[in-house]
């Protein structure tokens, strides 16, 4: 009897520390997999968006990320960031999900602009977490394989000039799009307007064979039809203003890219400068 007692209760303590183990290690999983580690894993609107900058720890230092793209042939990743206040040595480290670290090289740094590459980023990378450091604090940047952009291939320019370049052609890009969604929106109200109007003429046709209160309800339906008409014109006149402002920004940004490449060409076609020095060693060579 003594034996079964001993044996249950031993039993029960080791069921309990098999269920305290359990609880643990099910606690150590998530929280490794928490967003504490890696957050933004959740939803894809808590990864970092563009444009918009992002205080670095408790310093005067600001990031924002203004270009993330991929390309899967390359296995690489180009990120640009634009840094302000920064006075000291600035790092950067990066992780995917699995947290296997990501080789960062800076390809340039230059008035506050730096330009990444991430290496060795396979096409099932899913997210990745991109760390700065400035001052000892940190600030961690995300994207995910949807919110990155996915190109052919990535270019990395000499200097600044080529990346403010490709600012501007995508900003040229993006306004093509706005404009065309804009056109798509003035034709789809044109649509309804369309739609509105053969149930109106239908309609008043029909009206002489109805009944008073069919009539009543037909006039009610028709003047509502009219209303719904004329909110979709105010909507197609916001529209074509909006389509007007853009155009003159896409023109803006056009006229931009060609001083800047007009200046891009005249500093490349500039003859190199030679000192005084180079000009003798040079008639001392030809006089030999």
């Amino acid at each position: 009897m003594s034996y079964k007692v001993v044996r249950l209760a031993h039993a029960g303590k080791r069921n309990r520390y098999l269920a305290a183990t359990g609880i643990a290690f099910i606690g150590y999983v998530l929280f490794l997999s928490s967003a504490l580690w890696f957050p933004g894993q959740k939803k894809s609107m808590e990864y970092t968006p563009l444009g918009i900058q992002q205080e670095i720890g408790e310093t005067t230092c600001m990031v924002s990320v203004v270009y993330w793209a991929y390309a899967p042939e390359q296995e690489a990743m180009l990120v640009e960031l634009d840094l302000d206040g920064i006075r000291s040595e600035v790092t950067f480290s990066a992780v995917d999900k699995a947290r296997d670290p990501i080789p960062v090289e800076v390809k340039l740094a230059q008035s506050g602009t730096y330009v990444l590459k991430l290496s060795s980023v396979p096409e099932d990378f899913q997210a990745i977490s991109l760390c700065v450091m400035v001052e000892g604090q940190t600030r961690r940047l995300y994207t995910n394989i949807d919110q990155v952009e996915q190109v052919n291939r990535l270019h990395f320019y000499p200097d600044l000039t080529g990346y403010y370049q490709a600012r501007i052609q995508r900003n040229i890009e993006v306004l093509e799009q706005e404009i065309a969604a804009e056109k798509a929106q003035i034709q789809e109200l044109d649509d309804q307007i369309a739609a509105y109007q053969v149930q109106i003429t239908q309609t008043s046709e029909r009206m002489p064979y109805l009944s008073r209160q069919q009539r009543t309800d037909a006039e009610n339906s028709i003047e509502t039809w009219k209303k719904e008409i004329a909110e979709c014109q105010e909507k197609q006149q916001a529209a074509t203003e909006q389509i007007t402002e853009l155009v003159d920004e896409q023109e803006k940004q056009k006229q931009l890219l060609e001083s800047s490449e007009l200046e891009d060409f005249e500093r490349q076609s500039e003859p190199a400068s030679v000192s005084e020095s180079d000009t003798k060693e040079q008639e001392s060579e030809e006089t030999k």
